[in-house]
């Protein structure tokens, strides 16, 4: 087992316990995107030469609004000297929260603008061919699409669109036209 596994397993054990779940996901989505945001934040979660308790001390500060769990985590990452794998933690635990909760992440990129009827009507129906999972859409917009939408969810995608279709028609006269 990794680390970066060990670390998320004992992050969503205690937040389970804890009934935070997702409050915790929540909480670590933010903090990663303050890292990514702020040069000087990141300079020093991740310097060597800033003592622990100097970190520990900033990370309560930057934590007061957050669950325990979340500053209790990161604490321990600090005192392991294990910073740096935050980014990979974060993605490990939200894997373990959608299986925990049944979740499955769609991505739906379409030529145009969905509206919210149209995202729910999507959602519930992506939930009933995936066996009653619940979906939590992402919507794009590529108008080079044409029309129709393409899909992405556990590693599959599916190509519903007007592009997509154009394309695999075009492969299969070129196939035909070469046999």
């Amino acid at each position: 087992m990794s680390a970066v596994s060990t670390y998320a397993g004992a992050l969503f054990e205690a937040a389970k316990e804890n009934g935070e779940l997702d409050g915790v996901l929540e909480d670590l989505r933010a903090f990663v995107d303050a890292l990514r945001e702020s040069e000087e934040l990141r300079l020093f979660f991740y310097g060597a030469q800033i003592p622990e308790r100097q970190k520990r001390k900033a990370i309560e500060g930057l934590t007061e609004d957050m669950n325990a769990s979340t500053t209790n985590f990161l604490k321990v990452l600090v005192d392991n000297g294990r910073e740096h794998i935050i980014g990979d933690v974060l993605r490990n635990y939200e894997d373990l929260v959608k299986e925990h909760l049944g979740r499955i992440e769609v991505e739906v990129t379409t030529a145009v603008e969905l509206s919210e009827e149209s995202r729910e009507r999507l959602r519930e129906r992506m939930g009933r061919i995936l066996g009653g999972q619940e979906v939590v859409l992402e919507t794009r917009v590529d108008p080079n699409l044409l029309g129709g939408a393409v899909f992405k969810f556990g590693g599959r995608m599916m190509d519903g669109s007007v592009r997509g279709r154009l394309e695999s028609l075009r492969e299969g006269m070129f196939e035909r036209s070469v046999v």
